[in-house]
């Protein structure tokens, strides 16, 4: 993979764990069209999504914060290398731990010291970013955030093992997932976007980036309500959800405004131009998403057709959202490219499987909640546009290491 040689590992590391991920949640849906007895669905489940957050999304994101944030000199400190090949070695054996004992000893043993390691990882990025700017402000707030989610896996093995899968149990893991969503993310994702424009001299109104983060930052911990809202809790919480998405909604029109002074100047190829659309687009998604579950009646069915609502909103942030926008970002980073028609072609069937399955999940939800029957062949559809995913991502890792100059993207 092409970008910076001393980060050339890392992103490598970070997108053939994406892939392994990806071929994970494959057999998953596999395994609803076609059951397998060999595999435990929980444990394949959770190594799936531990390593897509942090093996391709953390990963990734720590790369360009190094590639990006931190000065060369400081960034060859011996502290970052062990750092660094800690958190992708202990990843890597979630791959092993998971899916042969789920969430025990050793699974646990790994977990620890990735949140030891990540912990030191960020008090360093903390210390060597500098500067004022909105971009960093984003970068510093979305490492806050993520520690602060982190918290509550250390407090999760203590809850499963004294109450078991309570209320308190999901409410706790709603907690990790909210923060390390709409917290670290969110906030460096667009931290990233913001620090291409600046390097691309694009010119941005000072006022519209200080308002976005301002009410991004305002709602995350009070949107913390929505994600509890399923268990019972007082008619308080809804109100606390509701004002924090509609503060998100706010954030959302300060994005677009931006956007819109951003697009006119932006010289990038039509594919990052459609990457850069489909990403925002979802998020906007994501935005209106979290308005609708801050009513009661919204949860109650959401709650009900789990399979359906909350794996696609899951998908919709991590996927269409999270990975897309990072993929959009490591092109403008000149770190993979988007130049040959194998890469094209896999950004193509990717967009197209994600649009598809994002499109089957969320329509089969809105049938039963109507009272209709189900898409015919559901199972079998969302398994065939989940090789297009899969697909879409082998194809744009090997178009990588085709020959080729790195041109504007």
């Amino acid at each position: 993979m092409l970008g910076t040689r001393n980060h050339r590992f890392l992103y490598l590391c970070a997108f053939t764990l994406f892939i392994l991920s990806a071929l994970y949640g494959l057999l998953l849906r596999w395994n609803f069209t076609y059951p397998l007895t060999f595999i435990n669905y929980h444990h394949f489940l959770q190594s799936h999504s531990h390593v897509a957050f942090l093996g391709w999304g953390y990963l990734a994101t720590i790369g360009v914060l190094l590639s990006n944030f931190v000065e060369a000199s400081i960034k060859q400190k011996k502290v970052y290398k062990i750092i660094i090949s800690i958190i992708v070695v202990t990843i890597t054996l979630m791959l092993i731990s998971f899916p042969l004992e789920g969430y025990k000893a050793f699974s646990i043993v790994l977990l620890s010291l990735f949140g030891v390691a990540s912990y030191v990882l960020s008090y360093r990025l903390l210390k060597d970013i500098k500067g004022n700017s909105t971009a960093v402000k984003l970068i510093k707030y979305g490492i806050y955030y993520y520690i602060l989610s982190s918290l509550a896996t250390w407090f999760l093995a203590g809850v499963l093992v004294s109450q078991g899968k309570t209320d308190l149990y999901h409410n706790t893991v709603y907690f990790y997932l909210h923060f390390l969503y709409n917290g670290y993310f969110v906030f460096v994702l667009f931290g990233f976007l913001f620090k291409i424009f600046e390097k691309q001299k694009i010119i941005i109104s000072k006022k519209l980036q200080e308002n976005f983060f301002l009410y991004l930052n305002v709602a995350c911990i009070p949107a913390y309500a929505l994600s509890i809202l399923w268990s019972d809790v007082s008619a308080v919480f809804y109100v606390i959800g509701f004002v924090a998405s509609l503060l998100q909604l706010i954030s959302l029109f300060f994005l677009m405004k931006i956007i819109r002074q951003t697009y006119p100047q932006i010289k990038w190829n039509s594919i990052s131009k459609l990457v850069l659309k489909f990403g925002l687009i979802a998020y906007s998604f994501k935005i209106v998403i979290q308005i609708a579950s801050a009513f009661p009646f919204i949860v109650e069915k959401s709650m009900a057709l789990k399979p359906f609502f909350i794996i696609g909103y899951l998908h919709l942030f991590t996927l269409a959202f999270m990975s897309v926008l990072l993929l959009l970002i490591l092109v403008q980073l000149k770190i993979i490219v988007f130049k040959n028609i194998l890469s094209k072609i896999g950004i193509g069937t990717f967009l197209t499987g994600i649009f598809i399955t994002e499109t089957l999940l969320f329509s089969q939800g809105f049938l039963f909640l109507n009272g209709f029957g189900p898409i015919k062949n559901y199972n079998l559809l969302v398994l065939i546009f989940s090789f297009f995913m899969v697909f879409g991502l082998f194809f744009i890792f090997l178009s990588q290491f085709k020959k080729q100059a790195v041109q504007t993207n």
